[in-house]
């Protein structure tokens, strides 16, 4: 692409802005948000883009300027949808299950920035654990005033505030400073549902060539309370495990993971809950994000971009989320969802394709 074009980021992050206010002056007239509209105008935008605007006559960079105003027209029409159908703030805590008055030996770690909206849900979880560990990257909205808060009434919290060293280091960082068995690692927005805090005991007592868990985690929807439908699939993520029988994968920019030396199992009762689902407009940006952590990780692996990539896969992206993942269930969420997702697929394919061109010219 030529130099004197945005980058991939700066204009995603324009288009949002743009979705986000074409959303609220449709509201404000009083216009309805129509299905047809988020199903086939992303589809004829990109069309008049490519071929009546002779983006097809660009090669490549024709393709992405077309599939970016597809993108946009996606992203405004998902927006009234979920502007028309409102929101509800995450749900309160209930009465959290004890361990009979007897601490879990457990240690839970928390990395957080400016997480004031969903750390408390979270480490009230968390009641009952014999530790629980939170790295803090400077915070600014008051974050580490709750903790400290939590650490007055008697809660096992160790606060540590530590600079950003990306997402892996800094939970493996974390990680390290826990000191039981058992670890637990659960991001700021997430928080253990009742049946899973019932499951916990016996899960740690799991025979010794067992060395971690995966928790099942439902999908979150903006502004929807949701029980999953009968079918549906949740995500399967290790996030359970013994301390010293797994790690991070610390040259992991994105999607960090525990790399484990055994046997993982999943655990079948309880799930992991996430509160935090973005609005379409914050929800494309964070995707963006990790689409170009993502590019930066091949482009440093030495991987070679495709251009076939850039064209098939995030469609074979969606259509495994759709289908094979079963969000067709959820309906008109599960479609913005799994198109959401395949806008990541794009945005790491176009970005890895960009950023090596970028380093062969220098």
């Amino acid at each position: 692409m030529s130099e004197k074009r945005p980058r991939l980021d700066a204009r995603v992050e324009s288009l949002a802005a743009d979705a986000r206010r074409e959303a609220e002056r449709r509201l404000a007239a009083g216009e309805r948000s129509r299905l047809s509209r988020l199903f086939f105008s992303p589809a004829l935008h990109f069309l008049r883009a490519y071929f009546f605007g002779r983006g097809v006559l660009k090669g490549m960079v024709g393709f992405v300027d077309a599939r970016m105003e597809g993108l946009a027209s996606f992203v405004t029409e998902a927006a009234h949808v979920q502007m028309a159908k409102g929101a509800q703030g995450p749900a309160p805590g209930g009465q959290i299950p004890g361990f009979g008055g007897a601490r879990l030996p457990l240690a839970a770690t928390i990395i957080c920035r400016n997480e004031k909206n969903y750390i408390k849900k979270c480490v009230e979880s968390l009641d009952g654990f014999d530790e629980i560990i939170i790295v803090d990257s400077g915070s600014t909205d008051g974050t580490p005033d709750i903790l400290r808060g939590f650490v007055a009434r008697g809660w096992p919290i160790k606060l540590i505030e530590r600079g950003w060293p990306g997402y892996a280091r800094q939970k493996q960082f974390a990680w390290e400073q826990a000191t039981r068995d058992w670890v637990l690692s659960i991001d700021s927005d997430e928080w253990l549902d009742d049946d899973l805090r019932r499951a916990l005991p016996a899960l740690l007592a799991a025979p010794q060539d067992v060395v971690g868990w995966k928790l099942r985690r439902p999908l979150a929807f903006y502004g929807q309370e949701q029980v999953a439908p009968k079918g549906a699939r949740p995500e399967r993520i290790t996030r359970l495990a013994r301390r010293d029988k797994v790690r991070f994968d610390e040259s992991a920019l994105v999607h960090e993971g525990l790399v484990a030396d055994g046997r993982i199992l999943e655990a079948g009762q309880g799930f992991l809950r996430h509160d935090r689902a973005l609005r379409i407009d914050a929800q494309i940006m964070k995707e963006m994000n990790y689409a170009r952590l993502k590019a930066e990780q091949r482009v440093l692996r030495g991987k070679t971009p495709s251009r076939l990539r850039i064209v098939v896969n995030p469609w074979l992206y969606f259509l495994r989320i759709f289908f094979i993942n079963r969000v067709y269930l959820y309906g008109i969420d599960g479609y913005i969802l799994a198109r959401t997702r395949a806008a990541y697929s794009f945005f790491g394919e176009a970005l890895h394709w960009r950023l090596s061109q970028e380093n062969e010219r220098l």
